[in-house]
């Protein structure tokens, strides 16, 4: 009776770990869908980068079938068969993508699909989805090289910088030196910044220097003042040209008369002599001749005072030469 009763309990342990290993290939199995109905499509890529059978397949992050089969083909491209649950086949349509993506950090490779948009129909079973090629981690790394090295360089010279900066007799730290010295004789009133920042008197001529300047530039600015008409009157500018442009003819009419009138001024000594030689010859004609005499000599008198008047005009005084002083003498017989 005890053989018995241990023998069916036994029995029963047994059928439950059965029972419980049966339920959990089914668990399995569901989760696998391995009595589920798939559906086979396939892609091309140049390069699979080490998928392989076996390898997941999913849409948009959930795990929808599997790679059934890689294989060369002629032009040395890799076709790829893949199968996806026939529950998903709404979700593969002409505009789906397939590309190799990477699974956690081990660098395990997976298929992933993208989903076409409803616009597009739905690609037949064994149809060819489009794919596009994985990012090769070795050319990757080759485009990256030369950032790398730029980088590498950036950071040697960090390096330098620093330890330049850290030596006392650096070109930093002298640097250094002379911007403390500078601001050190700024506050000690030396140099013209300095005078100007400690000096008030310095400082009020500079403001009011400034303030000129700017009530210069105001007057510029401003079209009713002197030199805001010459800047922004147009009449006012070309009535101030046309006096400028008269003042310069009439210079240059000057200049042409001078010759002349100096030529002219140059003769009147030699026309006075004539004069002179003449009323000394009246004189000795004869007594009747004193009161002409006197004439002349008073008209000889005021062409030498017009002579002299002439040559005392700034514009003419240039051009005369000093006459030699001349003494007429007439002599008159008295009876």
């Amino acid at each position: 009776m005890i053989s018995q009763k241990y023998e069916t309990i036994v029995g029963l342990f047994v059928v439950a770990a059965l029972a419980a290993l049966l339920i959990m290939v089914l668990i399995i199995a569901r989760q696998e869908g391995l009595w589920q109905n798939y559906l086979t499509y396939e892609a091309v890529f140049k390069n699979v980068s080490g998928l392989r059978v076996g390898s997941e397949v999913r849409l948009a992050g959930v795990v929808v079938g599997s790679v059934t089969k890689t294989a060369v083909r002629a032009d040395g491209k890799i076709l790829v068969t893949f199968e996806v649950l026939e529950k998903y086949r709404d979700q593969i349509r002409e505009d789906s993508v397939a590309t190799i993506g990477m699974i956690g950090l081990l660098g395990e490779r997976s298929l992933d699909l993208t989903a076409g948009t409803p616009e597009k129909p739905v690609l037949p079973p064994g149809g060819m989805v489009a794919g596009t090629e994985p990012l090769d981690l070795q050319e990757l790394m080759a485009r990256a090289a030369p950032s790398l090295e730029a980088i590498q360089k950036t950071f040697d010279n960090l390096a330098q910088i620093t330890a330049d900066m850290k030596n006392p007799t650096g070109d930093f730290m002298q640097a250094l030196a002379n911007i403390r010295e500078t601001f050190k004789e700024i506050n000690q009133g030396k140099g013209t910044l300095g005078l100007l920042l400690t000096d008030p008197e310095l400082y009020k001529h500079t403001m009011a220097t400034v303030i000129s300047a700017q009530k210069l530039v105001d007057s510029l600015n401003n079209p009713k003042g002197t030199l805001g008409m010459v800047v922004h009157d147009p009449a006012f500018r070309a009535e101030l040209q046309k006096t400028v442009k008269n003042f310069a003819t009439l210079s240059a009419h000057l200049r042409q008369g001078s010759v002349p009138l100096s030529e002219a001024l140059a003769k009147l000594p030699a026309i006075i002599e004539k004069v002179q030689a003449f009323l000394k010859n009246l004189d000795q004609a004869g007594e009747g001749l004193p009161d002409l005499v006197d004439t002349g000599q008073s008209a000889l008198s005021d062409v030498d005072m017009v002579a002299k008047g002439a040559k005392k005009l700034p514009i003419l005084r240039r051009y005369i030469s000093k006459p030699k002083e001349r003494t007429i003498r007439v002599e008159r017989e008295v009876r």
